[in-house]
């Protein structure tokens, strides 16, 4: 396929962008004061004149694969029938954050298109983080012949990992907790669990 080196390209970025930084201080991450949020915006170019109308089709292709607006960090398993019976929302959970059509809008005339990513993070049974969906938003804009992309709009969304309720992210060193649905940057404000939050 000719445009194989424009889709390794771009997964290789987003991925290189969401795993090479922690959660913990906004100094680490990609944060534009004057717009008040984390983002990552950077700009392919392509170096070959394609139609604008090939290209707009490989990104639409590129953001319909769930498995690579899918990650987690722990391998799926099989649950044990007594951990079902107490995890009653879990079924509702995982279907809420499936995310089997990661291509959310297109907008042909402003050469637009964005999709939507989930990061499942199992954090320690015993620390402030237990069980996160952390969804975000890449959105690509054809000009000229680059794309300029973005990836920022970070919320996450924090459970119990027993039994899949709503739960704020608790901080043991006596402080109020962090609240169970927020963006990233208000939760990098409140965090207090340092080498958990960095991991």
């Amino acid at each position: 396929m000719p445009f194989a080196p424009i889709k390794t390209l771009l997964l290789s970025i987003i991925a290189c962008a969401l795993t090479a930084s922690g959660l913990y201080g906004q100094n680490k991450l990609p944060y534009d004061s004057v717009m008040g949020k984390i983002a990552y915006n950077f700009t392919v170019e392509i170096d070959k004149p394609y139609k604008k109308e090939a290209m707009y089709r490989l990104i639409q292709e590129w953001l319909n694969q769930p498995e690579v607006f899918n990650r987690s960090n722990v391998a799926a398993t099989a649950a044990p029938t007594a951990e079902k019976a107490k995890s009653p929302n879990k079924e509702a959970v995982e279907r809420e954050f499936a995310n089997l059509t990661p291509l959310q809008s297109l907008d042909p005339e402003s050469d637009r298109q964005s999709g939507k990513g989930i990061i499942k993070y199992a954090g320690n049974a015993n620390g402030c983080i237990r069980l996160m969906y952390i969804q975000y938003a890449v959105i690509v804009i054809i000009e000229d012949n680059k794309l300029m992309c973005e990836v920022g709009y970070f919320k996450y969304n924090h459970f119990n990992p027993r039994n899949y309720q709503s739960m704020p992210v608790f901080n043991w060193s006596g402080l109020m907790p962090c609240d169970n649905v927020n963006t990233m940057e208000y939760l990098i404000g409140c965090e207090a669990c340092h080498t958990e939050f960095s991991t």
